[in-house]
């Protein structure tokens, strides 16, 4: 049985601000120095990006609501 906790939660979050990070970085790439290449690859893996980092995040709300680590100590990372 897999076995979720507040450090896993974290992690997911954590890896859907750097994901979401990557996609700005590849727009705004995409805006600065225009091109038909990068434009097309910002637009690709930038919503690629994008999507992935919001199905982390609403993951992890959804394992959060349901109350796993519910009672770890706020802030405490064992």
């Amino acid at each position: 049985m897999f076995s979720v906790t507040k450090i896993t939660i974290r992690r997911l979050v954590l890896i859907s601000t750097i994901t979401t990070l990557a996609s700005l970085a590849l727009m705004i790439a995409s805006i600065l120095a225009p091109g038909p290449l990068l434009l097309v690859v910002a637009m690709s893996l930038g919503q690629f990006f994008g999507t992935a980092s919001l199905v982390l995040y609403l993951l992890a709300i959804v394992l959060d609501l349901q109350g796993y680590g519910e009672h770890d100590e706020f802030g405490s990372l064992d």
